[in-house]
């Protein structure tokens, strides 16, 4: 039995907002990335322990949560929830923040993440190791190309692989459907036969207009559409996946456990997309990844954009359960011309190796924090 004077106590729940910014505009159907925009929690215990967690924020279309929100609800809401508690009962700990205030998963994820990281600290142990991996110790990587002319799309598409990358994302999602067509084939012509193709719409087609797409696509070779169609139209996406010409995978269709349920009830998909700031942590994905497993959906892990901190996270999930598709997305690193750990991730050559440092594997670098900190009232 553990004394009560050896139970590690969380004293204090601290946050930052920063600002990275890319190297070059990221397009999508939703919005733009022009830049890197999150929050770093950071969560001490009274031994010295310092647990970190991120949360960016997505664009206007894709989440609801800000900067200046998650630093809200942190700071007054769920870190003075958590000053006084035991480190030990991570699962008591994140229902209680649900029933604090409910939603806000984005900013819910970066506190439960910085208290696994604390625990895994504290105990010298990876994150990936607690939730009772490693199954991987490497992912292969996706790399993903932003919305451009067709040309400059092939032409990164080609670098990527010349680089060692197997698999390429390209998002669409454009007005002119006929126009995504176009980029798709010129990718394909560029990588040639043998390199998987990833492609996602980020919710930009009319459910006519995406089934068109994907007509289209017949003979290319694609791995999956990713969410082509609005995330609450279940019954489109049930139809575009019973067409069966591409597989479809579900984004923005599931933001928890139950949508992962309504989803695989209505056959709307034939694979999911967990990105732990998207469902609230490790908690709700790991429910997401039983459900999808038990119904033989293919699961895919990772972000677009974040840091080496969110995307070293991202990889303890993607590395704890043989479910889980051994290509990944946390590529977001890759697109921006600083980080928030130093070192970060080593991303080349399209793999990422689990690191072996206990926690998330990596610590933000204060002095990185400091120079890309900017002012978010709160």
């Amino acid at each position: 039995m553990i004394k009560e004077e050896d139970k590690v106590k969380i004293v204090a729940v601290e946050t930052a907002a920063v600002l990275v910014p890319s190297k070059g505009d990221y397009r999508m159907a939703r919005g733009v990335h022009d830049a890197l925009r999150s929050v770093v929690v950071r969560v001490r215990t009274d031994e010295g322990v310092v647990g970190a967690g991120e949360s960016h924020q997505g664009v206007a279309g894709y989440t609801p949560e800000t900067v200046e929100t998650m630093r809200a609800v942190i700071d007054h809401v769920y870190g003075p929830l958590l000053v006084g508690r035991e480190l030990d009962a991570v699962e008591a700990l994140v229902r209680d923040m649900a029933l604090a205030r409910q939603g806000n998963r984005f900013a819910r994820c970066a506190v439960e993440m910085a208290l696994w990281d604390a625990m895994g600290k504290a105990c010298g142990r990876s994150v990936c190791a607690l939730l009772g991996g490693p199954v991987r110790s490497r992912l292969a990587l996706s790399a993903s190309i932003g919305i451009d002319d067709a040309d400059v799309m092939a032409r990164k598409a080609a670098e990527y692989v010349s680089g060692g990358f197997r698999t390429v994302k390209v998002k669409v999602g454009t007005p002119d459907v006929s126009m995504d067509l176009v980029r798709v084939r010129e990718i394909r012509k560029a990588v040639g036969a043998g390199v998987a193709i990833r492609i996602d719409a980020n919710e930009g087609y009319a459910p006519d207009v995406a089934q068109a797409f994907i007509r289209g696509l017949d003979g290319l070779d694609i791995e999956h559409v990713e969410q082509p169609v609005a995330g609450p139209y279940l019954d489109a996406m049930a139809r575009l996946t019973g067409m069966g010409i591409v597989p479809i995978l579900a984004d923005e269709s599931v933001h928890s456990p139950e949508d992962a349920h309504r989803l695989i009830a209505m056959r709307a998909a034939d694979a999911i997309k967990i990105k732990l700031t998207k469902v609230g942590g490790y908690i709700a994905a790991r429910k997401i990844i039983d459900l999808a497993e038990a119904a033989g959906l293919k699961l895919v892990i990772g972000q677009g954009i974040c840091s080496s901190i969110e995307a070293a996270a991202e990889a303890q999930l993607a590395c704890a359960y043989p479910h889980i598709h051994e290509v990944a997305e946390m590529v977001g690193p890759t697109k921006l011309r600083g980080d928030l750990a130093d070192p970060g991730l080593d991303l080349e050559g399209g793999f990422l190796a689990l690191p072996e440092a206990p926690g998330i594997g990596l610590s933000p670098s204060q002095a990185l924090l400091d120079k890309y900190r900017y002012p978010a009232p709160h």
